[in-house]
């Protein structure tokens, strides 16, 4: 379901990777963009095969398996550069802009995969097409911190953690009220990755040494764009981990 208003995004058919979202208005950092919703099943209970990749991780006891055929943030495709990230709340995964996301922009986040357990879901069935830059090749994440993440959804899921919020089978319903931002400051876990859209040029500035990551990170997520440093001759992509991703420049 989206939380944005409808003249805020598209849903396009995109090259290798089925339809995705695009915004069709610019969306500043923190803004909510939706709630991910579908029926609830038993962890793990999903057949990727069958299903596509449409199964959100819930609490303990379940999962959330969208579907497809209907107009949700489960259109929303992974990226190796994502735009968006996941927000635990109230037995419900919602999906937050982690920068300024500008208009025409596709609206992406990270699916954060582990490597599967059916011996039967191959490598080349989870390969990335995002056409990002710094595109790593596939949908598995190596750099999130799942313990981090466990620990907030614990945290902000409640009573919801150990608990399954319906029959399974039933629909999850949408919550009485949302958040309409994500303060990321106040969330340690979103100062993991972060990057620069590639369809703007870089926002130039004239430090002459590098800023702290706290620095950086806000700069990207304020501007939504790469950061250019001309006097220390890199242009900064983005952050991964604790990774710096950048390109030299001549002065």
């Amino acid at each position: 379901m989206f939380l944005i208003p409808d003249l805020w995004y598209t849903i396009k058919t995109t090259r290798k990777k089925g339809r995705g979202v695009f915004a069709a208005h610019d969306i500043e950092a923190g803004t909510i963009i939706g709630d991910y919703l579908g029926t609830i099943i038993r962890c793990n209970k999903s057949d990727e095969k069958k299903n596509g990749l449409y199964d959100m991780a819930g609490g303990l006891k379940y999962d959330i398996l969208a579907d497809p055929q209907k107009k949700g943030i489960q259109l929303i495709n992974h990226s190796c550069a994502n735009n968006c990230g996941i927000y635990p709340h109230q037995g419900h995964m919602l999906y937050f802009a982690l920068r300024k996301i500008f208009k025409n922009e596709e609206v992406t986040v990270d699916y954060g995969l582990f490597a599967p357990d059916d011996t039967t879901i191959t490598c080349n069935l989870r390969v990335c097409h995002c056409g990002s830059e710094i595109c790593t090749g596939t949908m598995h994440s190596a750099t999130r911190n799942f313990d981090s993440w466990e620990r907030l959804v614990k945290k902000e899921f409640g009573r919801w953690y150990k608990k399954v919020p319906g029959k399974y089978g039933s629909e999850l319903m949408p919550l009485q009220e949302y958040p309409s931002s994500i303060q990321q400051d106040r969330v340690k876990i979103y100062e993991y990755d972060l990057f620069g859209s590639e369809i703007k040029i870089a926002e130039k500035y004239n430090d002459r040494t590098l800023p702290t990551m706290f620095e950086l990170r806000r700069r990207i997520r304020k501007t939504g764009r790469q950061l250019s440093l001309p006097r220390i001759q890199m242009i900064i992509y983005g952050i991964r981990g604790e990774m710096l991703l950048v390109k030299r420049i001549n002065s």
